[in-house]
């Protein structure tokens, strides 16, 4: 809760002044959409406004159902319906709320997934909402564990101990600061592999039940929505500009590390710009890591719809040439390859490609090509795909994207 006492808070939640106050901040943030320097076209404006409510409604989740730290639960952060934060579109993130002095107790099934990444991390500034006065410590992914350090069953099954203690077995360290332990799915053949399970507890109060929510809780609850709202969106708008918009279109820039993302992990940035009639060709050396892939986005740093459409590929579903290139198609029209990025409308927005536990972390290369001369600018090779397999890959996509968030 911010500088208010609780007496004050329970007054304010009861007078109902609680709830005004919290109106007139949501109505605030939708300057944000109007600022000069966020694109004005209908689309992006359109989106602008739904990403708010996306947000909206995630904080709202988040900080009233799923922020009790002495009962939490692993569950999908962002989810499907409310992306935000540069998304990976081939994870299922799961997010618990912790308090890093305690001690918890993850069980879980391997399941077939490519790869998971447990991390504990600190409430930085833009650690989800219901944080309270835990939130503003710096930004730090304090440990993690993945698949490669685990000691699995031979039924698949698995014990994690997470406290600031070191425990024998698998053990992933805590401290006081940390906030949220974040789970990292990795999905790369989308029509085979099944996800790992995941149930947390807190060490002690395995079946305990909470006390009834009072005023001055609410009261506290409604501010963390409100304070994380007024934090992501020019976060979020400044991350765009610094390392998006501000690159020439349809150029990448080399891989790097970001604070709150996994160690294993390394990310690239980049634009896209294309028009009705072109065609911008991604070409990159195949890289040597545990996993890798491509994805667009829109200005808000959203994933764009993924499972209608096809604007990411991974390194299971990517043609690679026989060079050891593999060469990636960005057009609003299908051009009948393979490797099509659908930008889904957009005539331009973000790129991001990631690797996990890389070696290598080559560095590629854009260019524009008349759509029609295409077939001039990729190997001879290159596997043609027509309008029934297509709608056959999109289908499959959606299948799996459903089943993956348990809506199928």
């Amino acid at each position: 809760m911010s500088k208010t006492s609780r007496a004050e808070a329970r007054d304010k939640l009861m007078s109902g002044a609680a709830w005004e106050e919290f109106c007139d901040r949501l109505k605030a943030l939708g300057s944000e959409v109007l600022r000069p320097d966020v694109p004005g076209g209908e689309l992006e404006r359109a989106e602008g406004y739904r990403h708010l409510t996306r947000i909206l409604g995630y904080a709202l989740d988040y900080a009233i159902e799923h922020s009790d730290v002495d009962r939490p639960i692993f569950h999908p952060h962002p989810r499907l319906s409310a992306k935000w934060g540069g998304d990976q579109p081939d994870n299922l993130y799961q997010h618990a709320a912790i308090d890093g002095s305690l001690s918890y107790r993850i069980r879980g099934q391997r399941g077939t997934v490519h790869d998971f990444v447990m991390s504990a991390s600190s409430c930085g500034e833009m650690e989800p909402p219901g944080t309270g006065g835990r939130r503003g410590k710096p930004s730090r992914v304090f440990s993690e564990i993945s698949t490669r350090d685990i000691e699995f069953e031979p039924d698949g099954s698995f014990e994690i101990v997470a406290s600031p203690d070191e425990h024998p077995g698998n053990w992933l360290p805590t401290h006081p600061d940390v906030g949220s332990i974040l789970v990292r799915q990795y999905f790369s053949d989308w029509d085979r592999q099944r996800g790992a399970q995941f149930f947390i507890e807190r060490v002690g109060f395995e079946g305990s039940s909470p006390p009834p929510l009072d005023p001055a809780g609410m009261a506290g609850l409604l501010d963390d929505v409100s304070v994380w709202l007024e934090q992501s969106r020019p976060y979020w708008t400044r991350w765009m500009h610094q390392e998006h918009y501000r690159h020439p279109p349809n150029t990448a820039k080399p891989m790097g590390k970001v604070d709150l993302g996994a160690r294993a992990l390394y990310y690239g940035q980049g634009r896209f710009d294309v028009a009705p009639g072109q065609a911008v060709v991604y070409e990159s050396e195949i890289p040597d890591a545990s996993y890798w892939q491509v994805s667009l986005l829109n200005f808000w740093f959203e994933t764009l719809d993924y499972a209608n459409h096809q604007s990411c590929l991974n390194m299971d579903q990517i043609h690679c040439d026989a060079d050891g290139r593999f060469r990636l198609v960005i057009a609003l029209e299908d051009p009948g390859v393979q490797n099509w990025l659908d930008p889904a409308g957009h005539r331009s927005g973000a790129l991001q490609y990631r690797f996990l536990f890389p070696n290598t972390t080559p560095e590629p290369g854009m260019r524009t090509v008349p759509l029609e001369r295409l077939g001039e600018e990729l190997p001879a090779d290159t596997p043609r795909i027509g309008p029934e397999r297509r709608r056959e890959a999109i289908y499959r996509r959606r299948q799996h994207v459903l089943r993956r968030y348990h809506l199928y």
